[in-house]
């Protein structure tokens, strides 16, 4: 999944998210990010189920071997005049852990220029995938968890979207924001409002954004070894533009009210995030994508820090390129990406592939390698490798 894996590249390479990520190296799990999973789309009412498990080597140095094993299940309800209602969900085997787990469940329904959906979902926003510039409404990687199913789990919103004319306007309260953190703190009781307009162009789209938001990661005070997650404001605008083959796509977003630590208490700071990538469709099954996005804080007059001691920079750049291919007609999917901070402090590489072996059996293997230099937040990952082999069965 290439959500996952641009997610992952700005984890490693960010101090800015490294500070909040503590990982178990016995079930850091990449086989989420490079299983393809090929569903028809299932008509309304109809019952969805799948089966995976899946075997994996991880480790630096010695690899130790772990298990996963997961049920998927989603449904459609048609309730007429009240609308349309989906859900989905999977139980989990790690290692003899056993988890229950609600992905997806919501209500949703139109009349004449509007439509409105409540429950727990996932909204996108941004015309790049999975880089926190805009694409922030949802809790982010949670490393070490299992197969995770064919999608992420979402949050808890409400949402109404308007269509005049040719142009959407998208708003949303998000009523129990998730926020990771690394030391005890009191949970946040403020909820999440956005909106966002979208307006068609000759060859893409433009849309701006507006809204009060709450940190996916806890800000640590290293002074008192206490996190926080206050509220912040967004405005941003992205936009696509196709030229031939090529896809170009743009995101900006000025962030205001973001905390930062000095070495005695937190105070709020400003920064603007920014990405540009690209899709290029090299032919009907190959298609190649590259991103560059880079976080810069608008004041750095004294030293701010990250747990550990860790200085955080004023900006921060990561990048993404891969390259995907569809052989013997559909049946077999490849990937390799590379990933990483363009200062070369961290690097991912990884390679993927999947065989759909009929319509109801599929199998998958997966790589991937990490380089992270000595002196930074994930140092303590360098030189970890994981290899995995997962089998997917659709009844």
């Amino acid at each position: 999944m290439l959500l996952q894996i641009v997610l992952a590249a700005v984890i490693f390479a960010s101090p800015t998210l490294a500070q909040e990520l503590e990982l178990d190296f016995d079930s850091f799990d990449f086989d989420d990010d490079f299983e393809i999973i090929i569903e028809d789309t299932p008509a309304p009412t109809s019952l969805d189920l799948s089966a995976v498990v899946g075997l994996s080597y991880s480790g630096i140095g010695v690899l130790d071997e772990s298990w996963t094993a997961q049920f998927n299940i989603s449904n459609e309800h048609n309730f007429g005049s009240l609308g349309f209602l989906e859900w989905a969900g999977n139980v989990a085997l790690n290692d003899d852990d056993m988890s229950l787990n609600l992905t997806r469940i919501h209500l949703q329904n139109s009349a004449g220029d509007f439509s409105w959906k409540l429950g727990k979902y996932r909204i996108g926003w941004g015309e790049i995938e999975g880089t926190p510039v805009l694409d922030i409404l949802n809790s982010a990687l949670s490393f070490g968890s299992g197969l995770g199913g064919d999608e992420l789990p979402g949050q808890w919103f409400a949402g109404l979207d308007y269509f005049p004319n040719s142009m959407t306007i998208s708003s949303f309260v998000g009523v129990a924001p998730e926020v990771a953190h690394s030391t005890p703190t009191d949970s946040s009781t403020d909820v999440e409002i956005g909106i966002k307009a979208e307006i068609p162009t000759v060859s893409g789209s433009v849309s701006f954004y507006a809204a009060q938001l709450i940190p996916q990661s806890g800000v640590v005070d290293i002074n008192a070894d206490t996190s926080h997650a206050e509220p912040y404001i967004l405005t941003g605008i992205s936009a696509n533009h196709s030229i031939g083959s090529v896809l170009l796509e743009i995101d900006v977003a000025g962030k205001f009210g973001l905390q930062r630590s000095t070495d005695l208490a937190l105070s709020e700071h400003s920064r603007i995030d920014a990405a540009i990538g690209l899709e290029y469709a090299a032919s009907n099954t190959m298609q190649i994508t590259a991103a560059v996005t880079a976080e810069h804080w608008l004041e750095q007059s004294q030293n701010y820090f990250l747990p550990d001691g860790f200085l955080s920079p004023q900006t921060t750049a990561n990048y993404i390129l891969g390259v995907s291919e569809t052989l013997m007609e559909g049946k077999l999917s490849v990937s390799a990406n590379k990933l990483g901070a363009l200062n070369n402090t961290a690097n991912v590489a990884a390679v993927s592939a999947s065989y759909a072996y009929s319509e109801k059996l599929e199998f998958g293997a997966s790589a991937m390698w990490m380089n992270i230099e000595a002196g930074t937040p994930l140092e303590s990952m360098d030189g970890f490798k994981q290899f995995g082999l997962t089998s997917t069965f659709h009844f």
